[in-house]
C-alpha cells in the first residue's frame, strides 16, 4: 500500500519501539527458558554418566574394588556439563536461542504494532477528508464546486485516503481544486491559537450537521474547559444560556455570550440521535478568552478645528467579538470629551467577525436599513440584510427605544488598501444609506465571507460560504474607491499604504479631515 508521511513514519517508530522493547523482554524470557531446558538436560546426561559408572559391579575384583569417592574427583560431575553435551558448550547454545527468539519475536510484534498504528491513522485521515467534503458540499458558495463533479470528487479523494495518503496534503489539494483565492486549510497550531479568542471561549468549534443541528465539529482543543467536561467531537449543542439555537442564529447566540462576558456559560447536551433514547445533559463551562489587542477601539479627540468642531477619532484594527461593545462604549467616552464630529478609521482592518460589522453598522444607521445583501448557497436571489439595535441584555430595541441608539453626529470612514472584508461591510454600509464618505485610499476588495469548520485532526477549513454587496446591489470585487482624501495624504503614506505597513495618525491630523461631505 502506499503510506502518507504520517503513516510511515508511524510504521516505522512503532517497528523501532517494538524491537527495542521485545529485546528486552525476550532477553528475560528466553534466558530463563534455556536456561531450564540446558540444567534439566544436564541432570539427564549426568544421571546417565554415573549409571554407567557406578551401576552393577562386574569384572574379578568388582567385589572388592570401592566405590568411586565424589567428593575428592570433582571432575565426575563437571564432565557432562561441558564435553558430554552433544550440540557443544551451553554458553554458545544460550547465545545463539536468544538471538533466534529476539530477533523473530521483535520483529513479528514490531511488525503487527507499526501496521496497527498505521492503519489507525489511515483510518483518521479518511474521517477528515470525509468531513472536509461534507463541510464543502453543505457550506460551500459555488454548488458547481469550480465546475467538478463532486460525486466523483469525492470518490476519488476517499479512495486516496484510503489509500493511506496523508489528510493534510489531500485537504489542501481539494481546498484548491475549488479554485478560490480565499479558501484554505488552517494548520493546527495556528488554529489553536486563533481559537483562544473564540466568542464562546471554551475551547469548541461548532458549525451544523445536515439535519441544521449545531454539533461540536472537531475534538475539544487541549487544556480547555470543553475537554475537561469530557464533550467529545459530534456532540449536538441544543441551547447556548437557554437560548435555543432551532430558533436564533449561531452567530447571534455567541455574540450575546461574548459582549454578556460572564466567566461562565450554560450548555444543554445531547449525545446521540434525537430520535432514540438520548443522553441528555447541561453543562457549565468556564470561560477563557483574551481579546487580542486589534480588537480594542482606540479613541482620542482632535483639538477644535478652525470650524469650531471637534473631532472624535475611533480606530478599529479588527472585528473580535467585543468590538461592538467596546465601539458603542468609545462613543459614549469622546462625546463626553466634546466630541461633535466622528471618525472612523478603518484603515489596515483586514476584517474579522462578518456579525460584528453589521452590529457596529447599528450604532450609526437608522433602524431597519438595510446593511448589506448576501448570496448564499441555498438562496437564489440576495437576501437584504437589515440593521436591528439591541439592548445590553441582547434583546432586540424597536420604535424611539431603538431610534435612541443611533449616533447622528457627522461621520467620515478612513480606507486603505489594507481595508478588506468585514471592514468593506461596514463601509459600504454607511456609504450605502448616504450615512458617511469613504476617504482615504481604494480598499482591498473582498466581498466573500468565510466559515471556519474544525476537522478531525484539530486542523481547520476556511470556505468562501457567501458573497456580499453594498446595498444598493454595488459590486465590492476589486476594491471600493474613496470619495476623497484622506488626512496626510502624500506619496510616502500611499506608499506604505500599498506594502501593507501602518501609518498613524496623530490627533492633530485627525482635525484637519473635511467634513464638509458628511454634514
Amino acid at each position: 500500500r502506499r503510506l502518507g508521511t504520517r503513516a510511515r513514519w508511524a510504521h516505522v517508530g512503532a517497528f523501532v519501539l517494538g524491537v527495542s522493547c521485545l529485546h528486552y523482554v525476550s532477553q528475560v524470557v528466553v534466558s530463563t527458558a534455556v536456561g531450564a531446558f540446558t540444567q534439566l538436560k544436564v541432570s539427564s546426561l549426568a544421571a546417565g554418566g554415573l549409571r554407567s559408572s557406578v551401576g552393577r559391579p562386574s569384572g574379578p575384583n568388582c567385589a572388592t574394588q570401592p566405590p568411586p569417592d565424589f567428593g575428592a574427583d570433582p571432575d565426575v560431575l563437571a564432565a557432562p556439563q561441558t564435553s558430554r553435551l552433544p550440540w557443544g558448550e551451553e554458553s554458545s547454545w544460550n547465545t545463539l536461542m536468544h538471538q533466534v527468539f529476539t530477533t523473530a519475536m521483535a520483529v513479528v510484534v514490531g511488525f503487527s504494532l507499526s501496521v496497527g498504528v498505521a492503519f489507525a491513522d489511515d483510518l483518521s485521515g479518511a474521517a477528515t477528508v470525509e468531513a472536509a467534503l461534507s463541510f464543502i458540499k453543505r457550506n460551500y458558495y459555488d454548488q458547481t464546486f469550480n465546475k467538478q463533479d463532486f460525486e466523483g470528487l469525492s470518490a476519488k479523494y476517499l479512495e486516496r485516503a484510503r489509500k493511506g495518503e496523508s489528510a493534510e496534503s489531500l485537504t489542501r489539494e481539494l481546498v484548491a481544486s475549488l479554485g478560490d483565492k480565499y479558501s484554505r486549510i488552517v494548520d493546527a497550531a495556528t488554529f489553536e491559537k486563533l481559537m483562544a479568542f473564540d466568542p464562546l471561549g471554551v475551547g469548541v468549534v461548532l458549525t451544523r450537521n445536515e439535519r441544521r443541528e449545531i454539533f461540536v465539529s472537531s475534538e475539544p482543543f487541549n487544556s480547555s474547559s470543553a475537554a475537561k467536561a469530557g464533550l467529545r467531537q459530534g456532540d449536538i449543542v441544543e441551547r447556548i444560556d437557554g437560548l435555543s439555537l432551532e430558533t436564533e442564529s449561531l452567530f447571534s447566540v455567541m455574540d450575546r455570550v461574548a459582549q454578556a462576558d460572564r466567566p461562565e456559560v450554560l450548555l444543554t447536551m445531547r449525545r446521540g440521535p434525537a430520535e432514540v433514547s438520548a443522553e441528555r445533559w447541561e453543562q457549565t463551562l468556564a470561560r477563557s478568552r483574551t481579546s487580542m489587542p486589534q480588537d480594542r477601539v482606540e479613541t482620542g479627540v482632535a483639538p477644535i478645528g478652525p470650524d469650531g468642531h471637534r473631532v472624535g477619532f475611533l480606530r478599529l484594527r479588527s472585528f473580535g467579538a467585543k468590538s461592538a461593545r467596546d465601539m458603542a462604549q468609545a462613543l459614549k467616552e469622546v462625546r463626553a470629551q466634546g466630541a461633535d464630529e466622528f471618525a472612523l478609521d478603518l484603515r489596515g482592518n483586514g476584517g474579522g467577525s462578518f456579525q460584528v460589522a453589521l452590529e457596529i453598522a447599528t450604532l450609526f444607521l437608522e433602524p431597519d436599513s438595510v446593511a448589506t445583501r448576501v448570496k448564499t448557497t441555498s438562496a437564489e436571489t440576495d437576501q437584504l440584510v437589515r440593521v436591528t439595535p439591541s439592548a445590553p441584555d441582547g434583546s432586540s430595541l424597536s420604535g424611539a427605544a431603538a431610534a435612541a441608539t443611533v449616533a447622528r453626529e457627522p461621520l467620515v470612514v478612513l480606507v486603505d488598501q489594507g481595508s478588506a472584508s468585514a471592514s468593506e461591510v461596514l463601509a459600504a454600509a454607511l456609504r450605502g444609506n448616504c450615512r458617511a464618505p469613504l476617504l482615504g485610499a481604494r480598499t482591498y476588495g473582498k466581498a466573500a465571507v468565510q466559515g471556519v469548520f474544525g476537522l478531525p485532526n484539530r486542523e481547520a477549513m476556511a470556505i468562501t460560504v457567501a458573497r456580499y454587496s453594498a446595498p444598493t446591489g454595488t459590486r465590492i470585487e476589486g476594491g471600493m474607491r474613496p470619495d476623497g482624501p484622506g488626512p496626510g495624504d502624500n506619496p510616502f503614506s500611499q506608499a506604505a499604504s500599498a506594502v501593507g505597513l501602518p501609518v498613524d495618525f496623530t490627533a492633530a491630523d485627525y482635525a484637519k479631515i473635511d467634513f464638509s461631505a458628511a454634514r
